[in-house]
């Protein structure tokens, strides 16, 4: 059997990433090292303790959680506006508090990280902290960009244009997973009831997130799934650049592997079939 791939994310927790981090934990084919917080969908200090209090839920107290950036390089801090994340991150659904506060700082993650060997690392939110993880790491996965172009722009890649930019820059392999693929997604409801119906922690928190999630879209999560089952994706070569504010296909862009299609029931049937079998 091949060893399981390790993976640093880089999240912004928010309830696709908190499902991210709960596949990540699940699955045998993956090792989660370390995960880095930044703003987003919510301010960084509450993306760390989401993520930190997800993670001591599905028995992974232990993975270090990094506090990042809490502004992009413009300083704009996290997304305004109501979101189906909620003030809190989770929607409505609550996590017991982790018994202590994330408190490490990115470098020492990832340094950490790297000690151990190759990793991939997987941004699932607006790209502030990937310039300075980028390097180290053997492989990036990008959840953001475009192809078909619509208002407003996907927020990953556009709220943060300096350091989207630079991340794909990095030098190392890199795979965008497009909010074209991202919204394809979705849990079947009676799936949905299973895991709510689960006697595993870990598995009747992905039922509870994905019930309050808009369309039970695994979102982020998907990301996780390419990494363990990329035969359920198809993924070609594209020059990818910013037309605007939008990061699309571009005619003087960057050669990238770009998620194109995905088998969406299959990769939702995956995400539920993992998590209640951890």
């Amino acid at each position: 059997m091949r060893p399981p791939t390790r993976v640093v994310l880089d999240v912004d927790t928010g309830i696709d990433d908190a499902l991210a981090l709960l596949y990540a934990v699940a699955s045998p084919a993956l090792d989660l090292c370390g995960v880095a917080a930044v703003a987003g969908n919510v301010p960084v200090e509450v993306a760390a303790r989401n993520s930190a209090a997800v993670l001591a839920l599905a028995g992974a107290g232990e993975v270090p959680v990094a506090v990042g950036a809490a502004r992009t390089s413009t300083g704009a801090g996290p997304r305004t506006g109501p979101t189906n994340h909620g003030p809190g991150g989770l929607g409505v659904v609550s996590v017991p508090a982790p018994d202590v506060a994330p408190a490490q700082g990115v470098e020492a993650v990832v340094r950490q990280a790297a000690a151990g060997g190759p990793f991939t690392l997987l941004g699932l939110a607006p790209m502030t902290d990937l310039p300075a993880m980028a390097s180290a790491a053997a492989e990036v996965v990008l959840v953001g960009g475009e192809l078909a172009i619509e208002e407003p722009p996907e927020l990953n890649a556009s709220h943060d244009q300096d350091a989207t930019a630079r991340t794909l820059a990095c030098g190392r392999p890199t795979t965008l997973y497009v909010i074209d693929v991202f919204e394809q997604v979705c849990v079947a409801p009676a799936d949905v009831d299973r895991l709510l119906r689960s006697d595993r922690p870990p598995a009747r928190l992905a039922g509870e997130l994905l019930a309050v999630r808009r369309s039970h879209l695994i979102g982020d999560a998907g990301a996780l799934v390419l990494l363990t089952h990329a035969d359920l994706f198809a993924v070609e070569q594209r020059r990818i650049g910013f037309v605007g504010a939008h990061l699309t296909e571009a005619a003087d862009g960057r050669v990238v592997d770009v998620v194109v299609d995905v088998d969406a029931e299959a990769v939702a049937r995956t995400y539920v079939q993992v998590l209640l079998r951890a």
